[in-house]
């Protein structure tokens, strides 16, 4: 079957600078690796008869390819295929499998017809054998909803950005409708908490620095960070971990998510943990970086810390919060992922415990680390601490 040749995208360049640059700021990273082909309105139907399309799509993604195609000049394709799926397959643990498994089965393919001619039927027939290609059907198939709810979001919001809304409601006439729940849930929740936090929703990787930090907490926090004395950033910080926050206000409390976790202290609260050496208090004070409220804040507390006695009261404590995040650890009904942090916490509070029993008090996690190598052998050490808070 002879190919159909593309063009060089005739869309509006500005319009497409204007996106990358948009997404360059707000998350710090735009499509890279995807490709764009533009089919001209004359040869979209051959080009659809040849992929077994719809002849009246707009559009489409080809994993395997990394590459977006749209239909002449349709700016809702282009926001759909090149920013949604393009950037979803870039930037996005599960878009990221679906074009390894993609990949994997294009190279096994070549392998298996490298030496020969095969028809479309010897192709399927190789297909119906094949576990990669079973488990790309499986693997596609349970994200598939994500996957395009996540590419229409994209339309919405940059449709939005672009006075291409009325464009929007006629392609999706359901959306602004009660019962269409799913894009409108989606389309509440960025309204609600924001676009940044939006993306990090659907799982996409966090350049967690100060600046988008700050973004992120203002469209959380909202005017509560007007009250809020200290907002500090703990934790690893990489594209794929958790955003952690810590939190001392009498305004934001304590949240977490699959990617958010938020410790939040109000103030008496902060001075009594500061009294017990309060590990998950103490760590994110002397690690965390500073986001936002007032830097001489924070080095009073770090002051009071430093100055704080170790007590049997505070010894007693930490053991006690080894034992209640010990059992939470045990309780399957909370999930794995909560099970996970209690047991992290557990170990946590126990080393502490054991260094300030020792006298010693502990100011960071690496701190915490290095303390538990240096004086435990390894058949007494009750604590694998490596992946603890970060």
């Amino acid at each position: 079957m002879e190919q159909v040749h593309t063009q060089a995208p005739q869309i509006k360049r500005n319009l497409i600078d204007a996106s990358v640059a948009f997404y360059q700021d707000l998350l710090g990273y735009a499509p890279e690796q995807t490709s764009l082909q533009q089919i001209p309105e004359n040869q979209w139907n051959e080009f659809a008869e040849q992929r077994g399309l719809n002849p009246n799509s707009s559009g489409i993604y080809l994993p395997r390819n990394q590459a977006a195609v749209v239909r002449d000049e349709n700016p809702l394709s282009l926001f759909h295929e090149y920013f949604g799926h393009g950037l979803y397959c870039e930037q996005n643990l599960t878009g990221r499998k679906l074009v390894e498994l993609e990949k994997k089965l294009l190279e096994e393919e070549k392998q298996e017809f490298s030496s020969r001619r095969f028809t479309l039927e010897d192709l399927q027939r190789f297909r119906q054998g094949n576990l990669t290609f079973q488990e790309l059907e499986n693997f596609r198939q349970e994200n598939l909803v994500r996957y395009e709810l996540f590419a229409i979001w994209t339309e919405y919001l940059l449709s939005e950005k672009y006075n291409l809304k009325e464009s929007f409601q006629r392609k999706y006439p359901y959306f602004n409708k009660k019962g269409s729940s799913e894009i409108n849930h989606i389309i509440g929740f960025s309204k609600l908490y924001g676009e940044l936090a939006t993306f990090y929703e659907f799982g996409f990787a966090r350049v967690q620095d100060e600046k988008r930090l700050l973004h992120l907490s203002k469209d959380i926090f909202k005017t509560k960070l007007n009250k809020t004395p200290l907002l500090l950033h703990f934790g690893s910080g990489k594209l794929f971990s958790d955003v952690d926050l810590f939190a001392i206000s009498n305004e934001i409390v304590s949240m977490y998510s699959n990617w958010l976790d938020v410790r939040a202290y109000n103030l008496k609260e902060a001075e009594d943990e500061i009294k017990l050496l309060n590990s998950k208090i103490i760590f994110p004070i002397f690690e965390g970086k500073f986001i936002l409220g007032d830097k001489d804040y924070l080095k009073t507390l770090k002051e009071k810390i430093l100055n704080q006695e170790i007590t049997e009261q505070a010894i007693r404590y930490n053991l006690e919060k080894f034992d209640y995040h010990k059992k939470k650890s045990f309780d399957k009904s909370i999930g794995k992922y909560l099970q996970d942090k209690n047991l992290r916490s557990s170990k946590i509070h126990l080393s502490h415990a054991l260094a300030m029993k020792q006298g010693y008090k502990i100011l960071t996690f690496k701190e915490l680390i290095d303390y538990s190598h240096k004086r435990f052998s390894h058949s007494e050490k009750i604590i694998e601490l490596k992946g603890g808070l970060q």
